[in-house]
C-alpha cells in the first residue's frame, strides 16, 4: 500500500474514485524498467517509492516461512518505511489516507530505535479486537568508515565502526556484515539511520497469557494472580505482577480481558499509578525513578457531557470501504463528538532507567491507606518495557466506605489531562455517586406545628419558646 504522500499530487490521489485504474497505474510503475523520475519530470509518484516497494517485496517469503510460539496469535505483519511504503502479511485494504509514519508504533520505535517498542492494548482499526503491537526500527545499510575515523571516535561509535557488543554503538545494533569496510570479518555498529520499522500484531488476550505463563514461580502458589496466607497468618495476600512502559502506561493487567473492546479506557493508556498508587509514588519521590513532565495545552478536547462507553457499532463505518466513500458522504463520515476545545493541564512521567543502580532492580516495602505489599522493579532488556512484581500485596482499605484516603493516593501520581478554569483543576469523577446508586436516605415531606408561649411578668421561670 502507499501512503499519500507517495504520490505527486496527494488530493488527485485521495479524490480519485476510480480504484481500478489507480491499482494498474502503480502496478505498471513499480514493475517497469524506465530510470524513476521526480515529481518535476511529469512522475505520478515520489522517485524513492520504486525502491521501497521491491526492497521489501523481498521479505515476504521470510513473513511466510518463519516459525515461533505465538505464530498462531498473530493477525498482522507489516512494515512501514519513511517514505510512506506500507506492506502487511496477511494483505488486507486499509483506508487511502492511511499513513504508517503517523502511526503510535512507528513514533514509538522511533523514539528508541535501538529497543523493541511494545505498544499498550488498543482496539485494532481492522476490527479484530483487542491487540498489543511489537515493533522494531531497520536501519539503513552499513555506511563505510575508515579505521582512523573510528579509532578516533571516543564514548559510543557511529555505523561502520568495529564493535564489541550492542551497547557500543550509537545506534544500539552490532552485528556482522557482508557490505564493505576496513573490517569485513568483524562485528560492527549498524547506521543510526533508520530506514523503516516493522512490526506485529498480536491478540492481547493470547499476549497476556503467553506472558503470565512465562512468569510462573518455582513455588506455584506464589505466582502472579495467586491468593496465599500472609506472612502474618492471615488470608487474602496476593502477588501482582504488571508490565509497563516508559510513560507508566501498563501493557499487562487481569482486568484487561475483562473491558469490552469497545470500551478503551479501561485498557488503552491505563496509568500504573491508577492502579498502584502507593508504588507509583514511591517510584517518584523515594527513588526517582519516574520524571513528572507537565504542560499546558491550550488546544485540549473537553467533553460536555460525562464520558460513556460505546456499546454497538451500528451506524459507525467499520471498513475501509466505508470510511473512503468519498462519493456517498463528500468526504469522510465524521465521527459523533460531544467535545469542544478547552486548556488542559497535561501530567505525564517517564522513566529514569538509571534510577536501578548497578544492580538494575529497585525493592521496597509500602504499606499506605489502600494497599501493602513488597515490590521489586527491573527492566526488560532491549524493549521499552518495566516488570513490576508485588508480593504479599494486600488490599484492606480500599473496599471501606468512604475511603477518601486511598481515592486521593490512586489519583495523585496518575497521569492524564485536566481542565485548567481559573487556575484550578476541575477533575470529575468517573465514579457513580451515592444519589446514583441510590444509597441516599429517602426525603420525606413531614408537616410540623410551630406553637409558642408568651413570656408571663409573674413566673420569672417561663421564656419564649419556639417548637418546631
Amino acid at each position: 500500500m502507499l501512503a499519500p504522500k507517495c504520490y505527486c499530487d496527494p488530493n488527485s490521489y485521495l479524490f480519485d474514485e476510480d480504484l481500478a485504474n489507480k491499482t494498474v497505474t502503480a502496478h505498471i510503475f513499480m514493475n517497469g524498467r524506465d530510470p524513476a523520475k521526480d515529481c518535476s519530470e511529469g512522475s505520478i509518484f515520489e522517485k524513492n517509492i520504486r525502491a521501497d516497494v521491491l526492497i521489501t517485496s523481498q521479505i515476504e517469503e521470510i513473513w511466510k516461512r518463519r516459525k515461533f510460539d505465538l505464530l498462531d496469535d498473530v493477525k498482522w505483519t507489516y512494515i512501514g518505511c519513511r517514505s510512506g511504503t506500507f506492506r502487511t502479511y496477511p494483505g488486507h485494504r486499509s483506508r487511502r489516507t492511511y499513513d504508517p509514519t503517523k502511526r503510535p508504533w512507528f513514533h514509538r520505535t522511533m523514539t528508541n530505535p535501538e529497543k523493541t517498542a511494545i505498544s499498550t492494548a488498543y482496539m485494532d482499526a481492522a476490527g479484530v479486537g483487542k491487540i498489543i503491537s511489537i515493533s522494531q526500527a531497520i536501519f539503513e545499510g552499513m555506511p563505510v568508515q575508515t579505521r582512523a575515523h573510528c579509532d578516533s571516535v571516543t564514548g559510543k561509535k557511529p555505523g561502520g565502526c568495529v564493535c564489541q557488543a550492542d551497547e557500543d554503538c550509537i545506534s544500539g545494533k552490532c552485528y556482522i556484515s557482508a557490505a564493505v569496510g576496513y573490517a569485513i570479518d568483524r562485528t560492527r555498529c549498524a547506521s543510526e539511520k533508520v530506514e523503516a520499522v516493522t512490526g506485529l500484531d498480536i491478540l492481547y488476550n493470547d499476549f497476556h497469557a503467553s506472558v503470565y505463563t512465562r512468569m510462573q514461580e518455582e513455588d506455584v502458589r506464589k505466582s502472579c494472580r495467586r491468593t496465599y496466607r500472609c506472612p502474618n497468618g492471615e488470608e487474602g495476600c496476593q502477588t501482582r505482577c504488571y508490565l509497563f512502559d516508559n510513560f507508566a502506561n501498563l501493557v499487562t493487567d487481569p482486568m484487561f480481558i475483562y473491558a469490552s473492546n469497545l470500551d478503551e479506557r479501561q485498557y488503552k493508556r491505563v496509568s500504573l499509578g491508577k492502579k498502584e498508587g502507593e508504588v507509583m509514588h514511591e517510584l517518584i519521590y523515594k527513588h526517582g525513578f519516574f520524571e513528572r513532565k507537565e504542560n499546558i495545552d491550550f488546544q485540549g478536547s473537553c467533553s460536555v457531557s460525562p464520558y460513556a462507553p460505546k456499546v454497538t457499532l451500528e451506524g459507525i463505518a467499520k471498513t475501509p470501504e466505508e470510511l473512503d466513500d468519498y462519493f456517498r458522504n463528500k468526504g469522510p463520515i465524521p465521527s459523533f463528538s460531544n467535545n469542544f476545545g478547552c486548556i488542559q493541564d497535561v501530567v505525564g512521567y517517564q522513566a529514569n532507567s538509571t534510577a536501578l543502580g548497578p544492580s538494575g532492580m529497585i525493592t521496597g516495602n509500602f504499606s499506605g491507606p489502600c494497599k501493602s505489599g513488597f515490590y521489586y522493579l527491573t527492566a526488560l532488556p532491549k524493549t521499552n518495557l518495566f516488570l513490576l512484581v508485588i508480593k504479599n500485596w494486600r488490599n484492606t482499605s480500599e473496599s471501606n466506605f468512604f475511603n477518601f484516603n486511598c481515592r486521593i493516593a490512586n489519583r495523585i501520581s496518575a497521569t492524564g489531562a485536566f481542565r485548567i478554569i481559573n487556575g484550578t483543576c476541575a477533575h470529575t469523577d468517573e465514579h457513580a455517586s451515592l444519589a446514583l446508586e441510590q444509597r441516599c436516605p429517602v426525603i420525606k415531606d413531614i408537616d410540623v406545628n410551630c406553637t409558642y408561649q408568651d413570656a408571663s411578668t409573674v413566673a420569672m421561670d417561663h421564656f419564649l419558646i419556639i417548637i418546631c
